[in-house]
């Protein structure tokens, strides 16, 4: 296959695309591109970036949202030798204007139909960062390849963190071609076809993009919306999705599941955050033994993985599976010694960053001869596989002793009338934290906080109900679709 005549990725998708010119590469709500048109249009736009002064080695982040235009602007830049940081939809400017900051951006290109207002806000906090809109006209520009500047110890991309804790740090990645891009990788992925409806910066747009290294199609949707995703895969006999397990919730619990068609579905691949091994179970038995779930950070890429086959035993559905090829994982105490028992997730492989972006303070922090500390909690069982119990800063301090809001957050969401829930610790100025749960109720149903808590304390015992029970119609939620554990204390706080 073409690709491995390239040393970058970007020269390696160039050369794909020419491969399945007259094949459909992307399929959106405006039409659709083959790959003919989207690689015509990756040379368009470089010269139009290349015209507005961009050249290798300069980063450009995009405010484009789920768009076909994203996945032009993102390759034509790489054509150039620039580096490529995809912004989320739905930041404050301040937010969006601190990561242009920490990725030393020298341009920003912004959808002027939804985001002009964000990004001069953003481009009058941030000098000298130029602004370029969408709608720069590129037809006018010659489709005659250009060139590929990027060498393989360029950066290719800048992936910032989802901001849960703060301010998001940005991870950068190579240009060079990484082993997700061998022939032996891409046969797997030639016929399929890939629904994505989360946010392209995140995992499921980096998949898009070994899709379409390898001829298959990617169906764009710019945001989630469950009904809308189930007509989709029907429609368009989709073959794969990737979801966060929240998204993966509503879509079982959505009513037109019970009449759609997803035969055409062959895997469904769960990561961002933990799911409950009920709803696992629910999906397995809805869609098939086709459901896979794996644990990973964007400072580690994919760390585990269960695949469908081992989820044939139910005592694995509560594990995230084992460490995938390459990786070492090891499970250490407070005073980083290895441990039997449940710990912090430490973590060692070639796909571990080299750092954060011009954050030496913060890399020193996680970064210790070698190994990644994930700030993870979890444990291994006698055949290595891992389950993961929450994360260290978010364990409640209670009087009792130490509570994992994931468990009492499974528990809760096997109630019926439970649709979502977040558990989180809050402190009355004593040492001891007090159980929080923000709960959303199934559409029709009704709970008071007597019955949530009365459903714990049988559940788990009295030491794990919640203290306080909040009801929300939403959550909140980060650009990558985890729980936003800060966005709600300080939801929580303005409320009183």
């Amino acid at each position: 296959m073409a690709v491995m005549a390239h040393d970058t990725t970007i020269a390696a998708l160039l050369a794909a695309f020419d491969d399945h010119r007259d094949r459909v590469a992307i399929r959106h709500a405006g039409g659709e591109w083959t790959y003919g048109e989207l690689r015509d249009r990756i040379y368009r736009t470089a010269r139009v970036l290349r015209a507005n002064g961009l050249r290798r080695g300069d980063v450009v982040a995009l405010l484009t949202g789920n768009r076909p235009e994203t996945y032009v602007l993102r390759y034509a830049a790489n054509t150039l030798g620039c580096c490529v940081t995809v912004l989320y939809d739905d930041l404050a400017p301040s937010l969006l204007a601190e990561m242009l900051r920490t990725a030393e951006a020298a341009a920003l290109v912004y959808d002027a139909d939804r985001h002009t207002g964000e990004a001069r806000e953003v481009l009058a906090e941030v000098p000298g960062v130029t602004g370029l809109s969408l709608d720069e006209a590129t037809e006018a520009e010659s489709a005659k390849p250009i060139p590929v500047q990027a060498r393989p110890e360029d950066l290719a991309s800048i992936q910032f963190t989802g901001g849960s804790t703060g301010v998001p740090k940005g991870i950068p990645r190579q240009a060079k071609l990484p082993g997700y891009l061998t022939p032996a990788a891409l046969a797997a992925w030639t016929d399929a076809v890939q629904l994505l409806c989360t946010p392209i910066g995140h995992l499921g747009g980096t998949l898009s993009g070994v899709v379409l290294a390898a001829g298959g199609r990617v169906v764009l949707h710019e945001r989630f919306d469950a009904g809308e995703v189930l007509a989709a895969i029907e429609r368009e006999q989709v073959s794969f999705l990737w979801l966060p397990p929240r998204l993966l919730h509503q879509l079982l619990d959505h009513p037109a599941l019970a009449t759609t068609d997803t035969a055409s579905l062959r895997s469904i691949a769960l990561g961002g955050s933990a799911s409950t091994p009920h709803r696992v179970a629910e999906a397995i038995e809805r869609f098939g033994p086709i459901v896979a779930q794996g644990y990973g950070t964007n400072e580690a890429a994919q760390i585990t993985w269960l695949t469908p086959r081992e989820h044939e035993r139910p005592e694995l559905i509560s594990t995230v599976g084992r460490p995938v090829p390459g990786i070492e994982l090891t499970i250490r105490d407070a005073a980083g010694d290895p441990t039997d028992g449940t710990g912090e997730i430490w973590v060692r492989g070639p796909g571990v960053m080299t750092g954060y972006h011009r954050r030496p303070e913060l890399t020193e922090q996680v970064l210790r001869d070698g190994w990644f500390h994930t700030g993870d909690l979890g444990h291994l069982d006698a055949e290595g596989y891992l389950t993961i119990v929450g994360r260290s800063k978010d364990v409640i301090l209670a009087a009792n002793g130490h509570v994992y809001p994931s468990a009492i957050e499974d528990v809760l969401l096997r109630h019926p009338a439970i649709a979502d829930v977040i558990v989180f610790g809050v402190t009355d100025g004593s040492r001891d934290e007090h159980v929080h749960a923000a709960v959303v109720t199934a559409p029709g149903s009704t709970l008071s906080e007597d019955e949530v808590i009365r459903w714990v304390g049988r559940e788990r015992g009295a030491a794990y109900a919640p203290e306080v029970v909040t009801f929300l119609d939403e959550l909140p939620q980060t650009g990558s679709h985890k729980p936003d554990r800060r966005a709600l204390r300080q939801l929580l706080a303005e409320r009183g």
